[in-house]
C-alpha cells in the first residue's frame, strides 16, 4: 500500500524518534526516501564542505532507517523547501510524504512549521504530519506506537471515504482502536435546520455505526463512535488533544484558489493547533496510488 515513502528531514530531531510513527512492513512499506533541502540566497554558492557534511549526516540517519529492515536512500535537494520536496515527492511517485513538526505553542497556537503547512496545502499525496514534541516523548522505537487509538473525524463527503480506505488498512494492520466522530456543523443547521437535528443525528449515527460493523468485521481493534453538535475544528480539536488518542486520520480538500482553503478550514484548523500525528488525505488523482 505504502510502497514508498518521502521522508522530509530538517535534521533537527533524533532520527529514532522521527520514525517513532513511520509505516512500516505492515503496511506494504519497501523504500524510505530521507531527503532534506536547502535553500541558500541566489547570490551565494554553498560551500562543498557545508554540502558533504550534510550528504554524510543524511547518510548516517539513513543507516539507522535501514536498520529496521527498510531500503532507504538520501536525496538532497535545493530551492525552497516546500517546493523541492513536492517536486521530488513527484520524481518518485511516493505514496505518503512523512514530515515533522515542532512543538512551538504560542499566541496563535500553531504548532506547525512554514514548509510543513506549506507542503500540506500543495500535496495531492497523503502527508503525514507528525508531532516532534509528542514523538519524542513518546519513548517507543515502533511504528505501532501512532497506532494504538485512532481518532477518525467525516463529513461523509468523497474526501472522507478516501481517508477511511487509508484508516482501515492501518487499522487491520495493527489491530488498532478506532474512534468515529462526526460533527454537525452549527454553521449549516442553525438557524432554519435545528428542528431538524434529531433526524440527522439519527441518520448519521446510523452511518457510523455501520462503518464500526465494517472495520471490526475485517479485523480492526473495538470500534466507537460519537457524533457531536458545534463548530467541526472545535469540536475536532478538543477531542484529539484530549490525550485519549495517538493519531488522526481525516480527509482534506486539496487544493484550491484560496491559499487559506487548500486544506479546507477544518483540516487547517487540526494541522495548526492539533498536539497528536495527523495523516491527511486528499481526494485520489489518476496516476497516483497508495
Amino acid at each position: 500500500m505504502f510502497e514508498r515513502l518521502l521522508l522530509a528531514d530538517d535534521l533537527r530531531s533524533n532520527i529514532s524518534h522521527l520514525s517513532t510513527c513511520l509505516p512500516g512492513k505492515h503496511l506494504g512499506v519497501k523504500k524510505v526516501i530521507l531527503c532534506h533541502a536547502i535553500n541558500p540566497p541566489k547570490d551565494m554558492s554553498l560551500d562543498q564542505g557545508f554540502v558533504s557534511r550534510i550528504e554524510a549526516e543524511l547518510e548516517e540517519r539513513a543507516k539507522a532507517l535501514g536498520a529496521g529492515g527498510l531500503e532507504c536512500r538520501v536525496e538532497l535537494v535545493r530551492g525552497e523547501p516546500g517546493r523541492a520536496i513536492l517536486e521530488l515527492a513527484e520524481k518518485h511517485n511516493v505514496s505518503m510524504i512523512v514530515m515533522g513538526s515542532h512543538h512551538r505553542g504560542g499566541l496563535r497556537g500553531s504548532l506547525i512549521g512554514s514548509v510543513s503547512y506549506s507542503i500540506l496545502h500543495e500535496t495531492v499525496r497523503p502527508t503525514f504530519l507528525l508531532r516532534m514534541g509528542a514523538s519524542e516523548s513518546a519513548g517507543s522505537s515502533t511504528d505501532k506506537t501512532c497506532s494504538r487509538h485512532i481518532l477518525y473525524p467525516t463529513d461523509f463527503s468523497e474526501t472522507a471515504e478516501e481517508a477511511f480506505l487509508l484508516l482501515e488498512r492501518i487499522a487491520t494492520a495493527y489491530k488498532a482502536q478506532v474512534t468515529l466522530f462526526h460533527v454537525h456543523d452549527k454553521a449549516r443547521i442553525d438557524p432554519y435546520l435545528r428542528h431538524m437535528l434529531p433526524e440527522f443525528d439519527r441518520e448519521d449515527k446510523e452511518r457510523l455505526k455501520r462503518l464500526k460493523e465494517h472495520l471490526e468485521a475485517n479485523g480492526s481493534g473495538p470500534c466507537s463512535f460519537q457524533v457531536s453538535y458545534g463548530v467541526p475544528a472545535q469540536r475536532i480539536l478538543q477531542l484529539a488533544n484530549s490525550g485519549e488518542f495517538s493519531l488522526v486520520v481525516m480527509g482534506c480538500q486539496g487544493r484550491g484558489f484560496i491559499p487559506e482553503i487548500y486544506l479546507g478550514s477544518t483540516a487547517n484548523a487540526v494541522a495548526r493547533c492539533g498536539e497528536i500525528p495527523v495523516i491527511f488525505v486528499p481526494r485520489r488523482r489518476q496516476g497516483i496510488g497508495w
